[in-house]
């Protein structure tokens, strides 16, 4: 038995070239660049997959305020308001405090296990 391959379909939409698009289509005959009933998923994007957005939601909310105000700081610097020199002040102290927070955190989640182990006898 032999099969004859398929034919697969190409968006009938042109690209801002001039060219015809090349990119297959779905079912409504355009691709999903073209596809004028994906407007509101293209709209979206990636939004909420994005490296920030990823990264604020592992942000501790206890971190956020400071993270926030670094981030007004380095407008205020690009905008000419701010001493560079005090961003700069201002950046490493929220790093010290990060890492303060993190050794007591870090603290506190090797007591918790201890605690949890201190009644198992080791071999």
């Amino acid at each position: 038995m032999h099969e004859t391959p398929s034919v697969t379909q190409r968006c009938t939409s042109t690209r801002r070239d001039g060219l015809p698009c090349t990119a297959q289509a779905g079912t409504s005959g355009y691709c999903i660049g073209h596809d004028p009933g994906a407007l509101d998923a293209r709209r979206k994007g990636g939004h909420a997959t994005s490296r920030a957005e990823r990264a604020g939601k592992l942000l501790p909310a206890r971190l956020q305020p400071m993270v926030s105000l670094l981030e007004y700081a380095l407008g205020e610097v690009h905008r000419g308001e701010l001493d560079p020199r005090a961003a700069s002040a201002m950046a490493s102290l929220a790093g010290a405090l990060v890492r303060a927070m993190t050794a007591g955190e870090l603290e506190e989640r090797l007591r918790a296990l201890e605690g949890r182990g201190a009644g198992k006898v080791s071999p």
